[in-house]
């Protein structure tokens, strides 16, 4: 089938013959029309190639052949993404795609990461334009609908007047959004009336083919660059506390610090200052990323930058623009967003450590949270340098960062979520010295709260690091997807490709909607928890399929039951219900769900304290053989 612009080629290229037959044959031959007409349609069937080429060629050569290069480039783009698995992999090909479909027109790439979007490739934007500093925030482009094949009007998006100004006076006037599962995952701005592939109709539709499948693919592979970098961050931080260990001389350590800090971050610039017994002066003591050495040698009275007014607070500060910063005390020009940490050790501050960026908004809740876990290492290692009793601070250090269960106990919940009417409590007692058990609860919205607890096969550390795979998976997951059984569908994946084919996890994971008094689950082979209704009716939770890790590309199934004042939610692992007394009997699901009838007027605390009381009682306060966990969910 011929394509629109080579029919109207078609129709332009017969005219001309028919004209130029005609004044051949005019007036020669009898039925002169005729026979013109079938001299022109006998080229055109026959000769139309040859005859199309050399038009191309001579007339409008340069106009087919940029349609021609852009053509092929997103074909072989096409045939790669389908063959490509990792993520850089991925965002390199269509960079470079870009830079050859795009050529002299400027674009920016966007890729999300943690609610909004940051720059990844641009091409033709003034290097030194501030728009190359901005991310975007993803409510933004809430608007838009997966019909959207590109967007023109940038004043119906929610920027601030200086956003906008700065894309509309760059060129970036139109966007293509690139869908993931659930939500805009890139975003690709430019002007669309510059690309002259897209006035081809295959061209175009193979655009759009790549423009549906590039962020489906992006989502998919940047699950996997979480997972890396959450081991990654766990190696450099069993690699810092060994290294507080076998130093006492607080700028190595220090030093170091902020050389493991930067290979996991990758920040522009950063200070550790401590304080001075007088309690009224910083001194920098280690930093990276300054020109000069006056950094080296900084002093800071308390109170004065951001850094003095964190001593005083005893709070993290995030600026996310230094330029409107009432607090801020600048060494770099280039420095657009920074984050200033105390370092606090038995609640006593011992200084300060600051982590500058020359993007603006660079420090999200998830780095955040890597420079607070650093903050402490540092905070431990200020205090053991400290301190003359140098065995005692080493046995505390073991306890706290080396051994494996310090780092375990880090990724469980810290704080439960706050939500409206709604009660929750957790415990978590490991068998041997770590645990193979995970729970967590994730706050989705002000309304909705995500609820996990699974169970992996095996004791001891090869289940912990399973477990750790699991947590960092899900944490990933719940960002880019938020139907319940598609998360556990991702994580049975991921365990599948991850592990050997003799390990598995069985999980439970829900999601309790406060608006709607709803509850939607998913149960992948995990003890069945128990609801218990206000009215005292028992419900197990059942609905899902088999356990994590099993079989590939398994499909679970998710149901969805009423979770309504009054209503409770008791989920478990085997080490609670298989807990054995003196005659080796199980203490049973029974006895448990007895339990919570018995109870359910009383607080989730409370209820918690009868059940493990009640384990203890029964084992006669013999240490658990299997690791035991327990959740308790009630709507008050």
């Amino acid at each position: 089938m011929y394509r629109y612009s080579e029919k109207f080629l078609l129709i332009l290229i017969g005219l001309i013959l028919y004209y130029f037959l005609q004044l051949l044959f005019d007036g020669v031959l009898p039925h002169a029309h005729l026979i013109i007409f079938s001299i022109t349609m006998f080229i055109l069937l026959f000769c139309y190639d040859s005859v199309l080429a050399l038009f191309k060629k001579y007339v409008i050569r340069d106009y087919f052949l940029n349609i021609s290069e852009a053509e092929k480039s997103l074909e072989v783009l096409n045939d790669n993404l389908n063959r490509s698995v990792r993520y850089h992999e991925i965002t390199k090909l269509i960079s470079e795609t870009f830079d050859t479909v795009l050529k002299n027109i400027p674009y920016a790439y966007y890729i999300l990461e943690n609610n909004r979007f940051y720059l990844t490739h641009y091409k033709n934007v003034d290097a030194h334009s501030e728009i190359l500093l901005t991310n975007l925030k993803s409510e933004n482009f809430k608007s838009f609908s997966r019909e959207t094949f590109v967007f023109r009007d940038l004043t119906k998006l929610d920027f601030d007047e200086t956003t906008l100004n700065l894309f509309i006076n760059g060129g970036l006037v139109s966007v293509f959004p690139f869908w993931g599962h659930e939500q805009i995952f890139a975003l690709l701005f430019t002007d669309e009336s510059k690309i002259k592939f897209i006035k081809d109709d295959s061209t175009l539709k193979l655009f759009r083919k790549i423009q549906k499948k590039a962020g489906l693919i992006l989502e998919n592979s940047a699950l996997f660059i979480d997972l890396e970098k959450k081991n990654y961050e766990t190696a450099k931080i069993i690699e810092v506390s060994q290294k507080i260990l076998s130093s006492l001389d607080t700028k190595n350590i220090l030093d170091f610090i902020l050389d493991s800090l930067q290979k996991i971050i990758q920040f522009d610039a950063a200070s550790i200052f401590l304080l001075e017994e007088n309690g009224k002066i910083l001194l920098n003591t280690s930093s990276i990323g300054y020109k000069n050495a006056l950094g080296d040698k900084l002093y800071l009275k308390v109170g004065e930058g951001a850094c003095g007014w964190v001593v005083q607070t005893k709070q993290v500060d995030v600026l996310d623009d230094v330029r409107n910063a009432e607090h801020y005390y600048g060494l770099r020009p280039e420095t657009h967003s920074q984050i200033s940490i105390p370092l606090i050790f038995d609640t006593k501050v011992l200084g300060v450590i600051c982590v500058e960026s020359n993007q603006i908004a660079y420090f999200t809740d998830n780095l955040v949270e890597v420079l607070k876990l650093f903050a402490h290492l540092a905070a431990i290692a200020i205090h053991n340098a400290q301190h003359f009793e140098v065995m005692l601070a080493k046995q505390a250090l073991e306890h706290e960062l080396v051994n494996a269960s310090a780092v375990q106990q880090r990724l469980l919940v810290q704080q439960f979520p706050k939500m409206p009417n709604l009660s929750l409590t957790a415990e978590n007692i490991a068998s041997k010295i770590v645990s193979g058990d995970i729970y967590d609860f994730i706050k989705l919205d002000d309304k909705t709260l995500g609820i996990a607890i699974g169970d992996v096969s095996g004791k001891g550390a090869p289940a912990a690091l399973m477990m750790t795979l699991i947590m960092a998976g899900l944490r990933s997951q719940h960002k880019i997807s938020s139907s319940v059984k598609h998360i556990v569908y991702q994580l049975n994946n991921l365990l599948y490709d991850s592990i050997s084919r003799n390990k598995f996890a069985s999980f439970f994971y829900a999601q309790v909607n406060m608006h709607s008094n709803t509850l939607i689950y998913s149960n992948a082979g995990h003890n069945p928890p128990i609801l218990i209704k206000a009215d005292g009716t028992v419900n197990t939770l059942v609905t899902g399929g088999i356990v994590l890790g099993y079989i590939q590309n398994f499909i679970y199934e998710q149901d969805e039951i009423e979770f309504k004042t009054g209503d409770m939610l008791a989920a478990y692992t085997d080490g609670v219900t298989e807990t054995l007394n003196n005659n080796e009997e199980e203490f049973g699901e029974t006895r448990l769900i007895d339990l919570l009838l018995e109870h359910r007027d009383k607080n989730v605390e409370e209820i918690q304290k009868k059940i493990i009381q009640s384990l203890k009682e029964f084992s006669n306060n013999i240490n658990p053989v299997d690791d035991i966990t327990l959740i308790i969910c009630k709507h008050e």
